[in-house]
């Protein structure tokens, strides 16, 4: 079984990649159907989905209908953000341009994870992709990863039902981070966020550490023994 990767080139509206993503997120929920049904339902691959957006907010699942109508014209003030309110766990977050972030899409019990385990699977292949690039990430007690200075370098943001997997991280490689100043992040006021420039790394490229993220994941998965690289008609056409 091969992990398969659909990169989206340039800037994207936060909307179009969790488009793609209910897409397939509906093809694992058929092929759970029962077995005894002809033809048998087939169990699609696992997915990774990793793009930029163009600036943009998101609430988790249980802010949803909770941030007042001030809060949101805080986050969208200036003009040409976004805000959306997503299924996914954790508190109000930035997705922008230089950021990675990545959507994985699979079903836990065909990799043998737990949903613990799973989260803890994503924050270690954060930090193996830091690793790659010489900068020290850690998990603390607060979610995402951090780096040695104690600032919030990826934020981790998971969805499941029935087993299967959506959302997953957002990486700071060359973001704005003047962006972060309109949120508390973890609810922790005197935290702070960090890129790969802060950390002493420059001139990477957000795709080539999408990539990078892309061989860590598939190497830590069970049952995945290498990479696929899809367009997205291939990907949504699984």
């Amino acid at each position: 079984m091969h992990l398969r990767h659909l990169h989206l080139l340039g800037f994207t509206r936060y909307s179009h990649p969790t488009e793609i993503q209910s897409h397939l997120l509906s093809l694992h929920l058929a092929s759970l159907r029962s077995p005894l049904e002809t033809p048998p339902p087939r169990s699609p691959p696992p997915t990774l989905l990793t793009f930029q957006t163009l600036p943009t907010y998101t609430c988790g699942r249980r802010e949803i209908s909770r941030l007042s109508a001030s809060q949101i014209a805080h986050l969208r003030s200036g003009g040409g953000t976004d805000f959306y309110e997503s299924l996914r766990g954790g508190q109000t977050t930035f997705h922008g341009p230089g950021q990675l972030t990545a959507f994985l899409i699979l079903n836990l019990k065909t990799h043998g994870l737990t949903s613990r385990v799973y989260v803890e699977f994503l924050e270690t292949s954060v930090i193996a992709t830091l690793a790659h690039y010489g900068i020290i990430g850690t998990r603390t007690e607060n979610p995402g990863v951090w780096t040695s200075n104690g600032k919030k370098i990826a934020s981790v943001g998971v969805h499941l039902r029935r087993y299967i997997t959506g959302f997953g991280i957002g990486l700071n490689v060359d973001t704005n981070l003047e962006w972060f100043e309109r949120i508390v992040m973890c609810g922790l006021p005197e935290k702070k966020a960090t890129n790969f420039e802060g950390e002493g790394v420059k001139g990477v490229e957000v795709e080539e550490v999408g990539r990078v993220f892309a061989e860590i994941v598939a190497k830590g998965l069970r049952s995945v023994d290498g990479i696929e690289q899809v367009g997205e008609r291939e990907a949504v056409g699984a």
